[in-house]
């Protein structure tokens, strides 16, 4: 039948098989129509959702690149201010978990203003060696103003800080040989000292320079030798990078080793791990163990590259530590802690939080917040009342510390879950925030471990600032030639934030730790002498020490 117009004439005149199949058509081509027109608004919901998707990534983009890098969640209306670069808590007014809660109270915000110290100049300039300089008047010029005589009154004094820049000073070493003169007795040399590398140049005070300048200031070799070319001394970027690899390999590997005993004693370790590049191996990764200071143990923090990212070369490393890892998601560590049934895993609140803190920060000012923002907003402000209630007794003892997060934090915990899990089941769109939600599921068992040991912390924050001097000096050096200066590198990034931790200064030490491990044979140093020159012993000299005013 031909697509001509009907009209009611034609339709009069068709017989009644002909109308019947016109209708069944038309019946198959409506449902066809719908049946097209339901996959294309599929498509079309589909296709939204992969734009909203889109652009909240490019907003979490955008904001991780030209944004804050701070994580204070001030930002969110009605909520408390944390900062997680130094957990400090900016007092604001809570808002209540839920109604079978008790209530928080309310405080107020509070602006305390530092009080100007009196003397902190003074202070300051406390441990620097001090040159006098004397101005007078002339004898002339004090008859001229007081003829008829005069006293002195006290000094006026005030003080100016000289900067003198590096200086290089070549030590020629001049060593008496003797012979006898009838043939007998052999051949006699004068002592000389010990030398740090044979046929080399290098000094403790030398080595020390370098090793401050890289695994201190992050100072690229490369550019430190230009700087002493600068200075008239040719020191190529190859000899610095070959004597930092032999000083770790000829004396610094004991020190190492009684860093890592001292670290496996503690109470609860943090871990974590960052990449970098090395030529033929692709991507390799540098691991950071940190143990805080506590009531017995030194602040110890050890760089250490395994040669691999999986759980066996961590349940290597960590063989008969018996504490607790407080660390990221990683898997491998709660595979290790499966194996071992002493060995416990804590997870890290920062890394829950900062899932969701990221779809806020991409918000901009005066923006309607989507359904997946406020989700996360709410999830900031639960974790943000878990932290503030826990760091109100940060400094009470520790069986008050642990009936308070028994008590009245556990409540607070147990409460964000069920928000997690009754979120979870509810259809999101977001991408980011589904990844947040299943963060924070997934990790429940590790997340809750704190409630249980009040010297746990609520975070992973420790190694992550610690593991950032690495991350700084890595985006200037960009790659690590060879195996031998990975390991090295771990070993004297470990001895540099060490000493920072113990508040050292880190060019005083390591001069001193050089030129006290040269009395001894190479890797044979007394364990007794050894422990006199840990970042932590009472036994340093005060000229490695920094000014405890400060």
């Amino acid at each position: 039948m031909k697509n001509d117009a009907l009209n009611r004439t034609k339709l009069n005149s068709l017989s009644k098989d002909t109308l019947i199949l016109l209708l069944l058509q038309q019946s198959e081509n409506f449902q066809l129509l719908s049946a097209q027109s339901s996959v294309i608004q599929k498509q079309n919901e589909q296709l939204i959702k992969q734009i909203e998707s889109l652009k909240e990534q490019l907003a979490i983009r955008t904001n991780h690149r030209f944004g804050r890098k701070t994580e204070v969640s001030s930002q969110i209306p009605g909520q408390l201010s944390l900062d997680f670069g130094d957990q400090a808590i900016l007092n604001e007014a809570e808002l209540a978990v839920a109604e079978s809660l008790p209530e928080e109270p309310t405080i107020e915000e509070v602006i305390v203003r530092k009080k100007r110290t009196k003397g902190k100049r003074a202070a300051n300039l406390d441990s620097i060696e001090v040159e006098s300089v004397c101005h007078a008047c002339t004898e002339e010029e004090l008859t001229k103003q007081f003829p008829k005589g005069w006293h002195e009154l006290p000094d006026e004094v005030y003080n100016e800080l000289l900067y003198t820049p590096a200086k290089f000073k070549v030590l020629e070493h001049h060593v008496k040989v003797y012979a006898g003169d009838c043939d007998k007795g052999g051949i006699l040399r004068a002592k000389a000292p010990n030398r740090l590398l044979s046929h080399s140049i290098l000094t403790p005070e030398l080595a020390a320079a370098v090793f401050n300048a890289k695994y201190v200031n992050a100072m690229p070799l490369n550019r430190l030798s230009e700087e002493f070319l600068r200075n008239d001394v040719n020191i190529p970027r190859q000899d610095m990078a070959g004597w930092m690899i032999r000083l770790a390999d000829y004396y610094l590997e004991p020190v190492h080793k009684m860093m890592k005993a001292e670290l496996l004693q503690s109470h609860h370790v943090h871990c974590d791990e960052t990449p970098f590049i090395m030529p033929e191996h692709s991507k390799e990764y540098m691991w950071v163990f940190h143990s805080p200071e506590g009531p017995t143990s030194p602040p110890v923090f050890l760089y250490e590259y395994l040669g691999g990212r999986n759980g066996t070369v961590l349940e290597k490393y960590l063989k008969g530590y018996k504490g607790t890892l407080v660390t990221d998601g990683y898997q491998p560590y709660h595979t290790l802690m499966k194996k071992d049934g002493e060995l416990k895993v804590a997870g890290c609140w920062a890394h829950a939080r900062r899932k969701f803190a990221e779809i806020i920060k991409a918000t901009r000012k005066g923006q309607v917040l989507t359904p997946a923002q406020e989700a996360a907003s709410e999830a900031i402000r639960l974790i943000d009342m878990i932290y503030h209630r826990d760091n109100s007794f940060k400094e009470s003892s520790t069986e008050e510390r642990l009936i308070n997060r028994q008590q009245t934090v556990a409540p607070l915990v147990d409460a964000y879950f069920a928000w997690v899990k009754q979120t979870r089941n509810k259809i999101c769109g977001s991408q980011k925030l589904t990844e947040a939600l299943n963060y924070s599921f997934n990790q429940e068992p590790y997340l809750q471990v704190f409630l249980q040991d009040a010297l746990i912390p609520l975070d992973n924050n420790d190694a992550e600032r610690s593991i950032r001097s690495f991350c700084v000096g890595k985006h200037s050096w960009h790659i690590i030639d060879s195996v031998r200066g990975a390991s090295a590198s771990a070993l004297l990034y470990s001895i540099a934030e060490s000493a920072k931790a113990n508040q050292l200064k880190p060019y005083e030490y390591f001069a001193y730790l050089l030129k006290e491990l040269l009395k001894y044979p190479r890797e044979n140093v007394p364990e007794e002498e050894l422990k006199k020159l840990m970042p932590w012993s009472e036994a340093l000299p005060d000229s490695c020490r920094k000014n405890k005013t400060r």
